[in-house]
């Protein structure tokens, strides 16, 4: 499937259409809600199937069982073929009941959710924070919900988990001999850890209820090898003495407000042996990359559904970090929509010793830039007909020394560009010349974090003075820069492969964007660099 249209939000974008699709947005969540209580795919698990084949077996409506099913089909769940229905490779794998890969729980449990957020204007509003528990709930109705809460996450969980384990295997250099699983739920991040490195010993730490839920869910003894389950809460120092080599805390932080958070972080770093790894797995405000706006309406679900949680952004859970003492931190963001910190206060060791690539856009970001994106310099469109736009539509054609026909033609860029792995690619806005300054600030920012051949590309006509010299000497040579289109770079084309979206403006109240980048990571020292695709 591809992107829908309600996730493009682009602030250039006056096309009503983006309205209406986000208005009809729960649309897509309540066909797929209706399909699991339905058993649709469980249904078409043995064969496919007519809609009145399955109408007959099940006594459903046979003429809205077949626009259910198309539509199923128009989502990618679904293939028909004749008039037979089938599952989707997605389908199969995921969403047939007893199938080992089965999420079916894990997304019904996200319907719980959708009554709150009927809730959101009277939250803004008035600021009634949510309660943890009903004072009148009964204690079996609440030992079910925590029950279903812990199977449904546990689901999640050992995806999450085995694809970050993916992602940091090379920063340890040896196993971690014993984890400490802060707030693990049913303990997936400990029991992929044991499976990724036999021997290793784990405490999985939770509330009393959450691990009475996860013996629940967990009864044979076997699935406890290895783990050591404790009841507690983390916002109370528990775990005694610097003793882990790896702590994680997977998506804990979101669930407090900062005061909480920092404390909570505070703790776990004190529980760290000297040269142990603090992970944080969460969702990030400001980095995504699957969808969008994830991050953005996972905040709000917080808003709805803690008492004071939010999903922070990515410098502010770097300044989280730091204030709890490890100032030696890693990003990662994985390829789903949430992202990986690693910290700690000693060294990570060869690969440690390189600055993440993933780290770059929140340069850009303390430069002022509105986007920024990491991306494979194989992504840079150069063609011969940009620069002959500028011959033949710019009125300021041969005015400047960074324009042509002084500029870098479409050869030599290519050139330039084939001896580097990776660009970042940001947007900004006017005026030029704040936008030209924050190019050449970020710029020298990848000089001081080891890139010395780090070169930037700006935007437009050069903004560093009014006009050039008549001698054809450049004024002030180490601060301009040409322009991407000067050099030959389709911007347009650049900028969609990189996920930004960028359309000519129309009038003169448009929304104008101004793109540049900054060339990173020569070719035969770059080996172990590669681009992330975190949106600042």
């Amino acid at each position: 499937m591809g992107r829908k249209p309600h996730q493009n939000g682009d602030i250039a974008s006056e096309g009503y259409q983006r309205l209406e699709d986000l208005a009809t947005a729960y649309w897509y969540s309540e066909v797929l809600f209706a399909s699991l209580e339905l058993n649709v795919f469980g249904l078409l698990a043995e064969r496919p199937a007519t809609a009145e084949e399955l109408s007959a077996k099940t006594g459903y409506d046979a003429d809205g069982l077949l626009r259910l099913l198309d539509a199923l089909v128009v989502l990618g769940l679904l293939a028909e073929y004749e008039g037979e229905f089938s599952n989707g490779p997605l389908a199969a794998k995921r969403l047939v009941p007893g199938s080992p890969d089965y999420l079916g729980d894990f997304l019904l449990y996200r319907r719980y959710f959708a009554p709150h957020w009927q809730r959101l204007a009277s939250r803004v509003r008035d600021g009634a924070r949510a309660n943890e528990r009903q004072v009148d709930e009964p204690q079996e109705k609440y030992r079910e919900r925590t029950f279903a809460y812990v199977k449904a996450l546990d689901l999640q969980a050992n995806l999450k988990a085995a694809e970050a384990i993916d992602c940091i295997r090379d920063f340890f250099s040896s196993p971690p001999g014993l984890v400490l699983d802060a707030g693990g739920g049913a303990g997936a991040w400990c029991r992929a850890l044991g499976k990724e490195w036999s021997g290793v010993r784990a405490v999985l730490l939770d509330l009393p209820e959450t691990i009475s839920a996860a013996r629940r869910l967990y009864p044979d003894p076997e699935a406890w090898g290895g783990i050591e389950a404790v009841a507690g809460s983390l916002l109370v120092p528990c775990i005694a003495g610097g003793r882990f080599d790896l702590i994680v805390a997977s998506n804990v932080v979101h669930a407090y407000g900062r005061r909480e958070a920092a404390a909570i972080l505070e703790n776990l770093a004190a529980s760290l042996a000297p040269e142990g790894t603090l992970l944080v797995h969460d969702y990030l405000a400001d980095a995504h990359d699957s969808d969008s706006v994830k991050g953005a309406l996972y905040d709000l679900h917080m808003l709805l559904n803690t008492y004071n949680g939010r999903v922070y952004k990515l410098e502010e859970m770097v300044e989280l970090l730091e204030g709890a003492g490890l100032d030696n931190v890693r990003f990662l963001h994985l390829e789903s929509d949430t992202s990986i910190f690693l910290a700690k206060r000693g060294s990570f060791g060869e690969k440690g010793r390189v600055f993440s690539p993933e780290m770059l856009p929140l340069l850009a970001k303390r430069a002022g830039f509105s986007f920024a994106r990491v991306i494979d310099t194989r992504e840079i469109a150069v063609e011969p007909w940009v620069r002959l736009k500028c011959r033949f539509g710019c009125g300021r054609y041969g005015s400047s020394l960074q324009c042509p026909p002084y500029a870098l033609d479409e050869e030599q860029m290519r050139n330039v560009v084939s001896g580097y792995r990776c660009a970042l690619l940001v947007q900004g806005e006017p005026p030029s010349t704040r936008f030209h300054e924050r190019l050449l600030a970020l710029e020298r920012s990848l000089l001081l974090e080891g890139f010395r051949e780090a070169l930037a590309f700006g935007a437009g006509p050069c903004a560093v003075c009014p006009s050039c010299p008549e001698n054809g000497r450049c004024r002030f040579p180490e601060k301009a820069r040409p322009s991407l289109e000067a050099c030959g770079v389709d911007v347009y084309e650049t900028a969609r492969r990189a996920g930004l979206p960028l359309n000519p403006v129309l009038h003169r109240q448009g929304y104008v964007k101004y793109v540049g980048l900054v060339l990173f990571g020569r070719k035969r020292n770059a080996d172990s660099l590669h681009p992330g695709s975190f949106d600042a």
